[in-house]
């Protein structure tokens, strides 16, 4: 059995425990009762979360590269103990940044780092084809374990509000020994000695030389984008449509086990209806859940926001592996989490303003504006990943497609 045989399945454990987020389902709602804050101020502390993986998103997957994956997965893990923890004693904003601010670092050091750590073990094992697959698998089990959480999530808001926060630092101490346990797997490729130099050639790699790899993150920084900002609108959306807050944890587990069965499926979608056919359907979605959640009205209006968590577990599988396939072995956490640093840059620039119109317009006005501009320029990406012939990768191509540019 190849040493790195057993690294799927631990990392599927892995991202189990770092998905099954007790606090998720009723986090806005601490945020209002607890806290005081205001969905400004949420958007604001969320700002703050991408602050700290903006900062380091890039740095840690470069620097992931060059220490280990492993090693990088096991620092993250002891970060995420550190911030639930501080969570667990918070009564303000102040120690909610602090909270975030770790979180925020933990999740930098995983970003890149497991897919990296994925990618190259199968690889090692001969099994490089069936990235898609567990990549599928690994996001399954992750948005399952958040929904299983969620359910209990209200009983233990409401039994102790705190409780979901202890429960899930004591998760974290799990995680840590997870990754403690996954092997390093070997690479095809050294990575290049630190240099400025060698960082600014992999931003311009991406931006300018290889039309295919930026084409590839352009459209799941913005697919990934749709279904990112009503994450944290949903619940007061609900709410204020008349949704108990008992049934609060329950919906979000039926999200969250929507995604699962997204990126499970999504492999075989690719296969039977091409990358083409899988993204027009990603953009559909985009287009039936924003216009459901602004024009619905009661309760029937949170049920479109399951259009965008479908197109959740679609897109990301299929998107990943061909994005792998345009990356060196010795930069590969390093470009990652460079696609998503980009992503986070963008949401400190959207999540504060859409938070604030919220508050001013209410949501329903405002994700009907925002739906239709990320419909119009997920449109223009679609089409200039048509043309940068990325879309023609299936899964069968070898490894490391041709591309214009030269890797650096």
């Amino acid at each position: 059995m190849p040493r790195t045989a057993r690294n799927p399945v631990r990392l599927c454990l892995f991202h189990a425990l770092q998905m099954s987020l007790f606090p998720m389902a009723v986090l806005t709602l601490f945020y209002e009762s607890v806290a005081k804050m205001s969905m400004a101020e949420i958007m604001a502390v969320q700002g703050c979360f991408g602050l700290a993986l903006v900062a380091l998103e890039f740095p840690s997957g470069y620097l992931a590269d060059r220490i280990g994956y492993r090693r990088a997965l096991v620092l993250a893990a002891l970060m995420s103990v550190a911030g639930w923890a501080v969570y667990t004693l918070t009564d303000g904003i102040g120690g909610v940044i602090v909270a975030e601010l770790l979180l925020g670092a933990a999740m930098s050091f995983v970003s890149g780092s497991d897919s990296a750590l994925l990618y190259e073990s199968l690889v090692e094992s001969d099994d490089e084809a069936r990235f898609s697959i567990w990549n599928g698998r690994l996001r399954f089990w992750g948005q399952v374990s958040e929904g299983t959480a969620a359910i209990a999530a209200g009983s233990l808001f409401a039994i102790w509000v705190r409780a979901p926060f202890l429960v899930q630092t004591l998760i974290a101490l799990a995680q840590v020994w997870v990754a403690w346990r996954l092997v390093e797997p070997r690479r095809d490729e050294a990575p290049e000695p630190p240099s400025l130099a060698h960082v600014r050639s992999m931003f311009r790699h991406t931006l300018f030389e290889n039309i295919r790899l930026r084409a590839v993150v352009a459209m799941t920084i913005l697919f990934g984008m749709a279904s990112f900002i009503p994450v944290w609108t949903i619940q007061v959306y609900a709410r204020e449509d008349g949704v108990p807050v008992a049934w609060l944890g329950p919906f979000w587990a039926l999200a969250n086990y929507v995604v699962a069965l997204g990126a499970l499926a999504s492999p075989r979608f690719e296969r039977r209806w091409g990358l083409r056919g899988l993204l027009i359907t990603c953009l559909l979605l985009v287009i039936l859940g924003y216009a459901g959640l602004g024009l619905a009205q009661g309760l029937f209006g949170c049920l479109f926001y399951l259009a965008l968590t479908t197109m959740r577990g679609l897109f990301g599988p299929a998107l990943l592996h061909v994005e792998n396939r345009l990356i060196r072995s010795g930069n590969r956490a390093g470009f990652l989490s460079m696609r998503s640093f980009a992503f986070r840059g963008l949401f400190l620039l959207l999540g504060w303003p859409v938070g604030l119109a919220m508050d001013q317009w209410g949501q329903r006005p405002v994700l009907l504006g925002l739906g239709a501009g990320l419909v119009v320029v997920l449109v223009i990406a679609f089409r200039a990943l048509v043309r940068s012939g990325a879309i023609s990768d299936r899964l069968e191509t070898p490894r490391y497609s041709e591309s214009p540019g030269k890797q650096p």
